[in-house]
């Protein structure tokens, strides 16, 4: 007989696993691709814009898939093993055209990692009563510990302690920080599946969900879903603008302001401290702040945190403004997921959070070109006051909202 929190922990490992090998690749492919591939600014743009439209068309298809086979997990080996394979790739990649090439499979094969697991592992925390901030956690560490390394083994670290200077070179390549770690990483949760219990018909688990009866009416009634249709562009106009600009935070700290690369490190131990601190409570902290107020308080915070960085010169302050990182982490992970699960119907569920990923996909992949000629043709500040612009009007948002009010009511209703 299983352990009852066997599904919990697996779910937690993979989370490190993914989280962590985007803390390596989120922060230094921009860098890669500019200072060992050559690329310009509006062409990294490109780059991303292309593989962010691969995420936006493959993530329904996955999501269908999953949804109407039940083989999620099935699907998530496959993710990750293509993961393993085309990032070798990717990885020895030197013309624009060959990363083209390689970043549609990369990201179509990558594209159904996340909303696949956060679709098993709420799943196992439903069944378990298991508060899933203490699931996503463990990713926030994943990002934490290996950003931090990164940074450190690709820059090399200087300090003194106790009167004596210590200090040891970078001792990693960009292109393996960029790269290695996340093959890695990947082949490591890619052989992690392979220990989540199998389920039988009899018990019905979630995770193997099969609706034979499952079709394009049900799709069309998510899509025309008053409230999650709300919560997609809320998601593509807040959430993702700020997760979007900051791929762009390496290049501006390091080309334009002169940080070292190890600034990589302090960046992520700034934004994911609190995070390990407020996340496995991110669902207390919720109900009592109050749902539609938690989204309007965070996204002030949001443009604060833009503003700091539109005008700073000095990278321990643009490092420092992203300790506010974990309260917009809390309201997608914990509100908006707990919102989505409130308003769509179990059996499409896995569709709906990929869908949420490819409007996602679809908004980072405007707005990384948008940031990319920005960055190019203007200068990197005005890359961070256009976001603040974009997300003033997320707040206009969630004040105006009457879905976060009424599903939010919902939330909090005993």
């Amino acid at each position: 007989m299983i352990r009852p929190k066997k599904e919990i922990l697996i779910s937690q490992l993979l989370f490190f696993m993914f989280i962590g090998s985007i803390g390596s690749f989120g922060s230094f492919i921009n860098l890669h691709l500019e200072q060992v591939v050559g690329l310009t600014g509006s062409q990294i743009g490109f780059v991303a814009f292309l593989g962010l439209i691969v995420t936006v068309i493959m993530n329904p298809i996955w999501g269908y898939i999953a949804d109407k086979s039940g083989k999620h997990v099935l699907l998530l080996k496959m993710a990750f093993l293509g993961t393993v394979a085309i990032g070798a790739l990717y990885y020895g990649s030197r013309s624009f055209l060959l990363i083209v090439i390689s970043v549609i499979f990369f990201e179509g094969l990558r594209a159904p990692i996340m909303p696949l697991l956060e679709f098993i592992s709420t799943n196992y925390c439903a069944k378990y009563n298991y508060d899933f901030g203490r699931v996503r956690v463990i990713a926030s560490w994943g990002f934490l510990i290996v950003a931090m390394a990164t940074g450190f083994m690709v820059a090399g670290l200087e300090f003194e302690l106790f009167g004596r200077l210590v200090s040891f070179a970078g001792f990693i390549s960009l292109e393996f920080a960029t790269f290695g770690i996340l093959i890695i990483m990947s082949a490591i949760a890619f052989l992690l599946l392979f220990l989540l219990p199998n389920t039988s018909k009899k018990e019905n688990e979630v995770t193997n969900y099969q609706d034979p009866s499952f079709g394009k009416r049900d799709v069309k009634d998510l899509l025309t879903n008053r409230r999650f249709v709300f919560i997609l562009a809320f998601t593509m106009v807040g959430f993702v603008t700020v997760d979007t600009l900051f791929l762009y935070s390496t290049m501006h700290l390091v080309t334009v302001l002169g940080a070292s690369e190890n600034i990589v490190s302090w960046i992520a131990f700034f934004a994911v401290v609190p995070e390990l601190i407020l996340l496995p409570f991110g669902t207390v902290l919720i109900m009592k702040f109050g749902f539609r107020n938690w989204y309007i308080f965070t996204v002030l915070t949001m443009i604060l945190r833009l503003a700091i960085c539109s005008f700073t010169t000095s990278p321990l302050i643009f490092a420092l403004s992203g300790g506010v990182h974990a309260l917009m982490i809390i309201m997608h992970v914990i509100g908006t997921i707990s919102y989505i699960r409130k308003v769509v119907s179990p059996s499409v569920l896995g569709l709906a959070l990929t869908v949420l990923a490819s409007a996602s996909a679809l908004s980072r992949a405007v707005m990384s070109f948008i940031f990319g000629w920005i960055y190019e043709h203007i200068n990197s500040f005005a890359v961070f006051r256009v976001a603040t612009l974009i997300v003033l009007v997320a707040l206009v948002m969630a004040i105006k909202s009457k879905n976060l009010k009424e599903v939010g009511a919902e939330i909090q209703a005993p």
